[in-house]
């Protein structure tokens, strides 16, 4: 007489749910995993670097710097630059300084507050650096120049103290330090852009009507060589340097500024790179070379 036995029903209860938990023959197990549905995270501007420009790194104790920040210019090296650091889909920046709000438009990394050639920081200019309470403003976009949406800017307020006086930077030899824009017609600085400041607008129905661009050198200099997207490269080869060519006056003396052509200066984007050589029409020695973004409006 065989004897058989029962299971309790709970039990046979939680076998069956576990058969129905179980995978199919030859399916895939499912690692448990968390899943985001949140958007792309917008352009963001985290925070400002300050950059020596002659070593291309970070000044140590200012990445970042901090809101109030006290720049002490005797402590800090002469060439300085600030970079703007970002995450997110960030394609350009905006940077305002001191109520500009159209200070300078950086197209690509590093995001500079001043020029940079991939990387290789071209020091600002010292209105940048000028003993005072300045305030910056980097606000990113997630399309070039300035396009797209806007996203969450990164605004500071820093302090500098000690005049650039005690602390002169030098001017290097063999280099393209600045760049000015010359009215033709008085041969003279056009008030405001002496120097161009990086990512300027020059809006043409405030300006004279003919106008020039001059480079500004270092010692050694004897040509310069102009190139610009869309415009035949010209080398100038004797002080003073003109992106547009000038003449002699009726003295001999070089520097009646000839009037730029609609090419040079028409509506829209412009990048302007001014190259120095030791030798007339870009012969010997090659120098440091400076580029110039800047806007036209009409």
């Amino acid at each position: 007489m065989s004897k058989s036995s029962s299971l309790p029903t709970a039990l046979l209860g939680a076998f069956a749910f576990a058969a129905l938990v179980l995978p199919a023959a030859g399916a895939q197990t499912v690692k448990g995993q968390s899943i985001s549905v949140n958007p792309t995270a917008p352009a963001t501007v985290t925070g400002l670097t300050l950059i020596n420009a002659d070593t291309n790194q970070p000044v140590p104790g200012f990445d970042p710097v901090r809101p109030g920040a006290t720049l002490d210019a005797a402590k800090l090296p002469a060439r300085l630059s600030m970079r703007a650091n970002v995450s997110g889909a960030v394609k350009s920046i905006w940077f305002g300084l001191d109520g500009n709000g159209n200070y300078r438009l950086q197209g690509g990394a590093p995001y500079s507050l001043c020029n940079d050639q991939g990387g290789n920081y071209e020091p600002c200019p010292a209105a940048v650096f000028a003993p005072g309470t300045h305030s910056l403003l980097a606000t990113p976009f997630d399309a070039a120049n300035g396009g797209g949406t806007a996203g969450l800017a990164a605004a500071l307020t820093y302090t500098v103290v000690g005049s650039a006086a005690q602390k002169p930077a030098p001017v290097p030899a063999l280099a393209v330090v600045s760049f000015t824009l010359i009215n033709a017609d008085t041969n003279q600085p056009v008030p405001g852009f002496d120097p161009v400041q990086p990512g300027a607008r020059l809006r043409l129905s405030a300006l004279p009507p003919r106008l020039n661009v001059r480079a500004n050198v270092g010692s050694g200099v004897r040509s310069i060589r102009f190139a610009q997207k869309g415009v035949k490269d010209y080398t100038e080869n004797e002080a003073p340097f003109s992106m547009c060519g000038d003449s002699k006056d009726k003295k001999g003396k070089k520097g009646d500024y000839l009037a730029c052509g609609s090419g040079q200066l028409a509506p829209g984007q412009h990048r302007l790179t001014a190259t120095p050589f030791g030798k007339m029409f870009a012969g010997g020695a090659k120098g440091q070379a400076l580029s110039l973004d800047f806007t036209v409006e009409r």
